[in-house]
């Protein structure tokens, strides 16, 4: 087994035994759901193997992909019964610390014209598909770093929805910039998106840190060790994203600031857990 898989088994597990801990409060479904897929997904990884080439190399190395957005949609039962506060009073506490009661008002009244909404819209909405993206990309150069950057991501990623179970808070656009998300500019495809995304987001608590953050810098540090070209295609993407998180009122300032070092300590426990991430030649940085 590789450590993403083993990360993802583990996470399931420990979610699996959350809910079996509290079956008042968790449904049978969703409790034998969490412990079936985590199973499944375990003897799939194995019985596809280690080829390097053909319809089981792909399966093998896209296998986790479903499992992250499974994971993180199972939290939002979980989270209240692990912790059942809210802490986004003390968020906006520290981000007027931050930024001073004058510039967080104007921060949420910052004018948004129609077409950068959609934009923003756009980059934030990229999100899973930004780290898809740089596997499949690595997978068809055969890059022999691929499994320690796709277990590194995960880890990233499992590290931020670990923070939801310590800091649970809901992000301005359910408190204080409430009425500035929903006045946002509709434009061509920002409101239809944005109700998308709400419609499909059943973890509601999940401002801090920002994970939009954290795995997007993670995904850009890892490309840039690996693949220089594909790098600058998704930089322009990725701080069109990281600016939508405070900009569309989807995270408080301090949870895209806490995201930096929390991304590193990720960085750092992935260069132990699983190796580093060296860089590549310069031969092998330019296919995409």
């Amino acid at each position: 087994m590789r450590a993403g898989e083993l990360l993802l088994i583990g996470a399931l597990a420990v979610l699996a035994a959350i809910a079996w801990a509290n079956p008042a409060e968790v449904p049978l479904a969703t409790r034998t759901s969490l412990a079936t897929v985590g199973f499944f997904f375990g003897v799939a990884a194995l019985a596809l193997g280690d080829e390097r080439n053909g319809w089981r190399y792909w399966f093998r190395e896209l296998l986790p992909i479903p499992l992250v957005p499974y994971i993180f949609l199972s939290l939002g039962r979980l989270i209240p019964l692990v912790n059942p506060n809210v802490y986004d009073a003390r968020l906006m506490a520290w981000d007027r610390a931050i930024l001073g009661a004058e510039a967080q008002a104007a921060l949420y009244a910052l004018p948004l014209p129609a077409w950068l909404a959609d934009v923003l819209t756009i980059a934030y909405s990229t999100f899973f598909f930004n780290a898809i993206v740089m596997v499949v990309a690595l997978a068809a150069c055969h890059d022999p770093y691929l499994r320690r950057v796709s277990s590194t991501v995960i880890l990233t990623w499992l590290v931020s929805y670990a923070g939801y179970f310590f800091v649970p808070a809901y992000g301005p656009r359910a408190t204080v910039a409430q009425e500035r998300y929903l006045t946002l500019p509709s434009g061509i495809v920002g409101e239809p998106l944005r109700d998308l995304l709400d419609n499909w987001e059943k973890t509601k608590t999940d401002a801090f840190p920002s994970g939009h953050t954290m795995v997007t810098l993670a995904v850009l540090y890892c490309l840039r060790r690996r693949n220089r070209s594909l790098y600058n295609w998704l930089l322009p993407v990725g701080a069109l994203l990281i600016s939508a998180t405070i900009l569309l009122t989807y995270h408080y300032v301090v949870d895209v600031l806490a995201a930096v070092p929390l991304m590193a300590l990720s960085l750092l426990a992935g260069r132990f857990l699983i190796g580093p991430i060296p860089a590549a030649s310069g031969a092998s940085r330019s296919p995409v």
